[in-house]
């Protein structure tokens, strides 16, 4: 099994990259050879706490994932065992009911925030990508992002941009870059990108 691990800042475009590598893998045929996994599904449970509780959580520091969980996940599939995913409602920060099995399959593509700033989970990936995006292309992907999939205001995707995301990409994904086994452009369409992606790491 190969653990790629494609990262960046958010709005990158990495998502999408991911998206598009697994369903080129899937247009051969033949039995699944490639899994995505996102970070993003990690997220911490905080339906424990009030509303504006919740939004006063950092989400782009580390402590917002529960990245013990991703670990572990990544070292049962690689024994050969399926996992449970689970579902994360951004709107209400809060897990969803059910989960979504993840099986075991040659490759997994794991996507995400932070990839490089918890040891056990960077430890398991075999290839990192970086996408490389300028950031003010990111904010701008962000702005229509959680306006039109997560309600939000664009004064308060602004102000968490400001005060959260970039510090946070800063503080800890930046790093991702220089550990990273390939860089590529987010500014390319996806489907290039992950066409390269797929090229160069022999997927």
């Amino acid at each position: 099994m190969r653990i790629i691990g494609l990262t960046g800042a958010s709005g990158s475009g990495k998502s999408t990259i991911a998206d598009d590598l697994q369903r080129i893998c899937l247009a051969d045929g033949g039995p699944p050879m490639v899994t995505l996994m996102s970070v993003d599904r990690y997220y911490r449970d905080l339906s424990h706490l009030a509303l504006p509780e919740r939004e006063k959580v950092d989400f782009d520091h580390p402590s917002a994932i529960e990245f013990e969980l991703v670990a572990d996940h990544l070292a049962q599939l690689r024994q050969g065992f399926a996992v449970p995913c689970p579902r994360y409602d951004f709107a209400t920060h809060s897990r969803a009911a059910g989960t979504d099995t993840i099986l075991p399959t040659p490759i997994i593509l794991l996507e995400g925030l932070l990839l490089g700033a918890w040891d056990q989970v960077s430890t398991q990936v075999d290839s990192l990508v970086f996408v490389d995006t300028p950031l003010e292309v990111c904010l701008a992907r962000r702005l229509n992002r959680d306006s039109a999939e997560r309600g939000r205001s664009a004064a308060s995707i602004i102000e968490f941009w400001e005060s959260r995301a970039l510090p946070g990409f800063r503080s800890w994904s930046a790093r991702a870059r220089f550990a990273a086994d390939l860089i590529v452009s987010g500014e390319l369409s996806s489907g290039v990108a992950a066409e390269i992606v797929r090229r160069e790491l022999q997927i």
